[in-house]
């Protein structure tokens, strides 16, 4: 088992050093730095929550409520921060569906 572990740890570290990891630590460190983001981040999920939790209790959706959480995904969508982090989200797990793949098929040749 101590040599899986180890390649495990080689795997991990080639993973770490990989462009799309490095991106990725980029994205959210400048996510991290934009304040206004985070905070635009915070409401969005808020109010999606409150939405969703709403409708799995069969309450009505207020016009306002709806109309918020609408403005407030087309405002994420739009800042810079959010995208880059997204795509770079994107990318990485692209990467990990690829690593996960190549290791299925070394289990069941």
């Amino acid at each position: 088992m101590e040599a899986i572990v180890k390649q495990a740890e080689k795997l991990g570290e080639a993973i770490g050093g990989h462009a799309r990891c490095k991106a990725l630590a980029e994205a959210r460190e400048a996510l991290d730095k934009d304040e206004a983001a985070r905070q635009l981040q915070e409401d969005y999920a808020s109010a999606a929550e409150i939405l969703q939790k709403k409708m799995a209790a069969g309450e009505v959706l207020e016009p306002d409520e709806k109309r918020r959480e609408a403005e407030l995904r087309s405002s994420v969508a739009a800042n810079e921060s959010l995208a880059a982090l997204v795509r770079a989200q994107a990318d990485f797990h692209e990467l990990m569906v690829a690593v996960n793949q190549a290791l299925e098929r070394a289990i069941r040749p």
